[in-house]
C-alpha cells in the first residue's frame, strides 16, 4: 500500500501542474495502479468476509477497499476526462493486472505458475497487450 500509495502522491500532483495528453496519462497511470491495489484488497477483504462473515466489518480492509475504489475510479474519469481515451485507456488496462500480478506475488506470496504454465501466462499477457494496442488505434477511439 505503502508504495503505491506514493506513487499517486507523486503522480496526482504531476498532473495538476499539466494538462490534456500528459494529464490523462499521468492520472491514468494513477488510477491502474490503484486498481491494482483494489485486486489485492478484494482478495484480502473476500477472505475476511468468508472466514468471519459481517464480522469482517471490524477489519480496516473493507474500508480500504471503498477508499481505494473511490479514488481509483476518480482518476480514472479525471483522465477520461483530461485527454482521449487513446491516451488513458492503454494505461489503465495495462498497469492494473502488471501491478496486481507484483502485488500479488510480493505481498499475498502469490506463486507464479513455472515451466509450460509460465509460457502459456506470458503468451496471455503478450495477447492482451496486443489486443490494448489494437483497441488504441481504434478510428473509434481517437475521436
Amino acid at each position: 500500500m505503502a508504495v503505491v500509495a506514493a506513487c499517486v502522491t507523486v503522480l496526482v500532483p504531476a498532473g495538476l501542474r499539466t494538462s490534456g495528453r500528459v494529464r490523462a496519462g499521468v492520472y491514468a497511470a494513477a488510477a491502474g495502479l490503484l486498481f491494482a491495489l483494489l485486486d489485492a484488497l478484494t482478495k484480502s477483504a473476500a477472505g475476511l468476509f468468508r472466514d468471519r462473515g459481517l464480522a469482517a466489518l471490524v477489519h480496516w480492509e473493507p474500508y480500504a477497499l471503498l477508499l481505494v475504489g473511490g479514488a481509483g475510479l476518480l482518476l480514472a474519469q479525471s483522465s477520461f476526462q483530461a485527454g482521449s481515451l487513446a491516451v488513458s485507456l492503454p494505461l489503465i488496462d495495462t498497469l492494473e493486472p502488471i501491478g496486481a500480478v507484483l502485488i500479488g506475488a510480493a505481498v499475498l506470496h502469490e506463486r507464479l505458475a513455472t515451466s509450460r504454465y509460465l509460457a502459456v501466462q506470458i503468451l496471455g499477457a503478450a495477447l492482451a497487450v496486443t489486443g490494448i494496442v489494437i483497441l488504441d488505434r481504434s478510428p473509434l477511439v481517437r475521436t
